[in-house]
């Protein structure tokens, strides 16, 4: 996992990669790559993995979001990491707390180090629970992908690591009995 320093000068395992803590989200895919490719060259590699402090911010946001038919809006939180994960059980918490939550998380593992607890993470075999919470996933909100398997094929990279987002979003919406807004204005204008 790339560390970055926070406000006191410390390492850090939850930062704002863009260098804004005031603002630390990127605009589409493209902002998401410049932001990334100025880190290479300005953020040191500090160990071990943690992932639950950078989830319990993102879930902090989600929750402060107000999402409604008229204020659509959904995160999707993007990790792209070296290493093998440290603090799996508080991360599960996590993902478990956001799996009610506007969110998808995107977990990409670049290198060849052990990701077997991402594949945990990713939940398609067996649901997740929270010892913290005492609670069940409420659904699946990550998808886990292997860097190395699709290095030298963009086109098949962008598509695995995006294919669940749709599904995940559409069941959020659902949840939330939220319609799209093309589809509001139409049930509208009927009735």
């Amino acid at each position: 996992m790339r560390t970055g320093t926070d406000y006191t000068g410390g390492a850090s395992q939850c930062f704002a990669l863009n260098g804004n803590i005031f603002d630390p989200e990127c605009d589409g895919l493209e902002g998401v790559l410049d932001t990334y490719k100025n880190a290479l060259n300005n953020v040191d590699l500090y160990g071990p993995t943690h992932f639950s402090k950078v989830l319990e911010t993102v879930n902090d946001m989600c929750e402060g979001l107000e999402v409604s038919q008229n204020n659509q809006k959904y995160m999707i939180l993007l990790i792209i990491t070296d290493g093998i994960i440290n603090d799996i059980q508080q991360t599960i918490d996590q993902v478990v707390r956001g799996s009610t939550l506007p969110l998808s998380i995107i977990i990409v593992g670049v290198g060849d180090a052990d990701f077997s607890a991402m594949d945990v993470l990713d939940a398609d075999d067996e649901p997740l629970y929270s010892k913290r919470f005492k609670k069940y996933m409420s659904s699946d909100i990550v998808q886990f992908v292997p860097f190395s398997e699709f290095k030298n094929n963009t086109k098949l990279l962008a598509k695995e690591t995006l294919n669940e987002v749709p599904r995940q979003f559409c069941q959020f919406m659902e949840r939330n009995n939220i319609l799209p807004k093309d589809t509001y204005e139409k049930e509208r204008i009927k009735n």
